[in-house]
């Protein structure tokens, strides 16, 4: 077998049908080269009746497994194990695969020798009139350069609008996936975990490119374009970024001492960084945003729970008697 999709998914059934159906949809395949593995994450297995419904239909193999406890790491682990695929690619439950996607990365893996590559993002937000700059920079994954061209993980140039991760991307198994555990458990509630493992196959001399070819769509949600949302997603950014640094390092107090100074000059330059923010949308929110993503680079030995504060933040309050609940998402 070629590739192997892994979808892991919480709790998003809709969105997932949707992009299954993004997926299935898609042609250029020869019998038995591609499959497709559903990880559901949650306890009370959502996922089951989306993908049993798609399933009988499908052109390819379309597998459910579920992975406990709720831990992004443990479900693409799960994935992992459990796909047959000489390359694994990774998609979110709330992504489609643009028409072409699949084609594009059969090809690119025909004619890269890359260890593993990245595609486009293109953000569709639930509500267009709530974005602002730091959400779109956020959810958008575009560069105009050609395929094949050198992706980096830290250590990136300024050409390198975006920061690497597992939205839309593909790993070939024998170079990059091969260990137990790949992801690593500890940053499975913060998020990270993806940059973590390409920090360290970067280290081994592993190689990343570009495919523009392999576009998908990312659904967003109104609430992740919300200040609180955004500063809770850039502390956990800032911690993860820091976790990695150190923890891949061959000198990791020598690159935390580094860093530590990096951050403290950062938050040192903050009220000329809000100066030079006057004249941007929301010049105060911009600054409460940059500050929480150095406030994580200090602050990265205990990580934070993102996953779980946003599904607090979303949940139902209870009812007063005799009124009607309401969401505490709705606020942020």
């Amino acid at each position: 077998m070629r590739l192997s999709v892994v979808i892991c998914t919480f709790e998003r059934p809709a969105l997932l049908a949707a992009l299954l159906r993004s997926l299935i949809g898609q042609g250029g395949t020869a019998g038995g080269d591609v499959e497709i593995v559903v990880v559901d994450n949650s306890d009370g297995e959502t996922a089951r009746p989306a993908v049993e419904a798609l399933a009988a239909a499908a052109p390819m193999p379309l597998r459910y497994l579920t992975a406990h406890p709720a831990n992004i790491s443990v479900a693409r682990n799960a994935g992992c194990r459990a796909s047959r695929g000489e390359a694994v690619a990774f998609l979110d439950d709330d992504q489609q695969a643009e028409p072409g996607w699949l084609a594009a990365v059969l090809d690119g893996l025909e004619r890269f020798p890359h260890d593993a590559f990245f595609g486009p993002i293109t953000p569709h937000f639930e509500d267009p009139t709530a974005v602002t700059p730091a959400a779109r920079t956020l959810f958008t994954r575009a560069w105009t350069e050609p395929a094949g061209r050198e992706v980096f993980a830290l250590r990136r140039p300024a050409s390198q609008p975006f920061v690497v991760s597992t939205a839309n991307s593909i790993f070939r198994r024998s170079t990059t996936l091969m260990e137990p555990e790949p992801f690593d458990p500890d940053f499975g509630q913060c998020g990270g975990e993806d940059l973590h493992l390409l920090s360290r196959l970067a280290r081994e001399g592993r190689r990343f490119a570009w495919l523009p070819e392999a576009r998908a769509t990312d659904f967003v949600p109104r609430h992740r374009c919300g200040t609180g949302y955004l500063v809770r997603r850039h502390f956990a950014g800032g911690q993860a970024y820091a976790a990695t640094v150190i923890r891949t390092s061959p000198r990791p107090l020598r690159d935390e001492a580094v860093l530590t100074a990096k951050s403290l000059v950062q938050v040192g330059m903050l009220p000329l960084t809000g100066i030079a923010m006057l004249r941007r949308e929301a010049p105060g929110r911009s600054l409460a945003i940059r500050a929480a993503g150095i406030a994580g680079k200090l602050l990265w030995r205990r990580l934070y729970p993102l996953y779980r504060a946003e599904a607090a933040s979303l949940a139902p309050l209870p009812t007063p008697a005799g009124g009607r609940s309401s969401a505490a998402g709705e606020t942020n």
